[in-house]
């Protein structure tokens, strides 16, 4: 029996938390040059945090790559710490050549936004992507997701396999390949590509460019911004 409050404690504090440095490293140093710009927030998209934010934080992400998923405390940290102030929006860009199961994993996430629980699955599979990154198939366990979050199987089963998923999933990864994106996670503030600086902390060169971007708004936005700062820890 799968229980959803075992996944992220678990996870996050041996093995992703591990790679938070890593991954955000290899970033940093890897990310290449963008060629283009990529498209504004429309309603196909998936969205959490203000519905009217004046800051937008696209993530082009793989359910697979270790490092989108050790960013994942770090977004639910910037979340926490603007409020309305700020959405993230989640687009896709499986790395198939070298993730064999994140295309799988992208089609399983559009086909429970189909029962309207995008999110639930997005948080699932990256709690438990020790489980069913090096499956030869996931079918099974991306079933045994859905039934965890009650979704309707049959329908789950259909959608999974279905034009309209795959097409959808197309849509993020033809903006991305437009882009001359190439590395995952890519994000974008308010449709400006970010660069890591390398050997500062994550966290902070991000809310520091939020920060940047909302003192331009002031002081439209100055009441509205929680007066709240919060830092992910890594503990060994």
């Amino acid at each position: 029996t799968m229980s959803l409050g075992f996944s992220r404690s678990f996870r996050f504090g041996l093995y992703g938390l591990a790679v938070f440095i890593l991954g955000a490293s290899m970033y940093s140093l890897a990310k290449p040059a963008l060629s283009g710009s990529v498209p504004a927030v429309s309603e196909i998209d998936h969205v959490r945090g203000g519905a009217s934010a004046p800051v937008t934080l696209i993530e082009y992400s793989d359910f697979q790559c270790p490092a989108c998923s050790a960013f994942e405390p770090l977004l639910q940290s910037v979340l926490a710490t603007y409020g309305d102030n700020l959405q993230v929006v989640y687009r896709h860009f499986p790395l198939y050549t070298i993730h064999a199961n994140a295309e799988e994993a992208a089609y399983a996430s559009e086909a429970a936004a189909q029962q309207g629980k995008f999110w639930e699955m997005h948080d699932l599979l990256f709690d438990r992507q020790a489980d069913w990154e090096s499956l030869a198939d996931t079918t099974d366990m991306f079933v045994a997701y859905a039934e965890l979050l009650e979704l309707d199987v049959e329908q789950f089963t259909s959608d999974i396999t279905s034009d309209a998923v795959r097409d959808r999933v197309k849509i993020d990864v033809n903006s991305a390949n437009a882009a001359g994106i190439s590395a995952t996670p890519t994000f974008y503030l308010n449709g400006t590509a970010l660069s890591l600086p390398k050997g500062e902390s994550p966290e902070t060169y991000l809310k520091a460019q939020i920060d940047a971007v909302l003192a331009t708004l002031a002081p439209a936005t100055e009441q509205t911004t929680p007066d709240v700062t919060t830092e992910t820890t890594v503990t060994p």
